[in-house]
Parts: C-alpha cells; sequence; structure tokens
C-alpha cells in the first residue's frame, strides 16, 4: 500500500484527529519523561475532569483519548483568571489548607467573590 498525502493533510487539518491520537501513560510501555503527564491524566480522569479509554497492560496504565468533560470545563474556567487563582493560593496557605482538586472548587467560588467585591 502506498501513502496516501492527503489523508495526512486532511489530519493535519483536522485537530479532532489530532486530539483521537493522544494516550498518557505510566508504566515500562511509556517514555520515563512522560511518566508525570500520565499520572495527572490518570488522577484528572479519577476525579472526574477528564473522560477517555482507561488501559491497563502488563506495562502500565494510560489514558488513550483523553478530554475535558464539563466538570473540568468548569475546574478550568474557575481558576482561568490570574487574580482568583492568586487568592485561591493565597487563602490556602493562610488556611492550612492543601491545594486538592476539592479545595480548589470551593476557595475558586470564594476567590471569585472576593475578586468581584474588591
Amino acid at each position: 500500500m502506498g501513502h496516501d498525502s492527503r489523508s495526512s493533510d486532511r489530519n493535519r487539518d483536522n485537530p479532532a484527529s489530532e486530539r483521537t491520537n493522544l494516550t498518557y501513560g505510566v508504566g515500562a510501555e511509556y517514555p520515563e519523561e512522560s511518566a508525570s503527564k500520565g499520572e495527572h491524566a490518570l488522577l484528572l480522569r479519577k476525579a472526574g475532569f477528564i473522560s477517555g479509554i482507561e488501559i491497563t497492560t502488563y506495562g502500565g496504565h494510560a489514558i488513550l483519548s483523553p478530554e475535558l468533560t464539563w466538570q473540568g470545563h468548569e475546574l478550568l474556567d474557575t481558576i482561568r483568571s490570574k487574580a482568583v487563582w492568586e487568592r485561591i493560593k493565597t487563602t490556602a496557605k493562610e488556611k492550612g489548607i492543601e491545594l486538592t482538586f476539592d479545595s480548589v472548587k470551593v476557595l475558586g467560588k470564594m476567590a471569585l467573590d472576593w475578586v468581584l467585591a474588591n
């Protein structure tokens, strides 16, 4: 079979086709330098912030074709503002709160109210 350059041109112009080829994994099958991304992808999936196909093999665990969920989009919207993100970090530090997904969501609402009031 020959190489069809039209197919690769279509894939290059279509961001969705690029997204479907993403895989983030942890284990022997995956490069060591991407292990952090793989670990974070697995945590984000467990927390419900991304969806994707979870793959488990003898070589490790991975997420294939990750996509943001509605909850993931809401979290990003909350922390997108630099002022809100800084307020989240400051409040967490002052109160001795660890920055987990749940605490960021709660603190994000408080920080947004604070930013809007000041």
